[in-house]
């Protein structure tokens, strides 16, 4: 008996390692913005007179919890820094934020306290959706600067993104 074997190529072929295929930082970055956006914003009330909905307008499939969005933003957030250009305003916002506890008013106050401030309020206070993804996006940007333990986050997000080829 003569065995036959006969090889195929795989129906799916990963280039390069890059799962998402050729995405980018801004790529991903735009991808997370909309998902923050559709997932914390409800649809418009509109057609139907007793305010279902009615209509062409899209109904929400699935609305981010506080704990998604907040994580979310801060995947986002991280990526926003990596993307650079317009994306660079998160991180200006995250240091208007931190400025206002690290330049005296609150006496000596440094990056880790904001760090700790921003984790404070993320895990005692369950934010609605679209404030829990600000504070995550603010938390992303002080995190980075701060280092120590809150760069643990940036560190897990972008050893994530470069090794499903996001980012190179």
């Amino acid at each position: 008996m003569h065995s036959i074997l006969i090889a195929a190529d795989p129906a799916i072929h990963v280039e390069g390692g890059r799962i998402l295929g050729s995405v980018g930082a801004g790529g991903i970055a735009t991808a997370l913005t909309a998902v923050l956006i559709a997932g914390i914003r409800e649809p418009k009330k509109s057609g139907a007179p007793d305010g279902t909905g009615g209509g062409k307008k899209g109904r929400i499939r699935r609305k981010l919890t506080s704990d998604q969005a907040q994580w979310t933003g801060v995947t986002a957030g991280t990526l926003y820094m990596v993307a650079g250009s317009i994306w660079t305003v998160g991180k200006d916002v995250s240091d208007a934020f931190a400025s206002i506890f690290t330049n005296g008013g609150f006496g000596t106050a440094g990056l880790g306290a904001v760090s700790l401030l921003l984790g404070s309020i993320m895990y005692f206070r369950e934010l609605p959706p679209g404030k829990a993804a600000l504070t995550g996006i603010l938390a992303a940007g002080v995190w980075a600067q701060a280092g120590g333990i809150w760069g643990v986050p940036e560190a897990l997000i972008l050893t994530g993104a470069g090794a499903v080829g996001i980012i190179g």
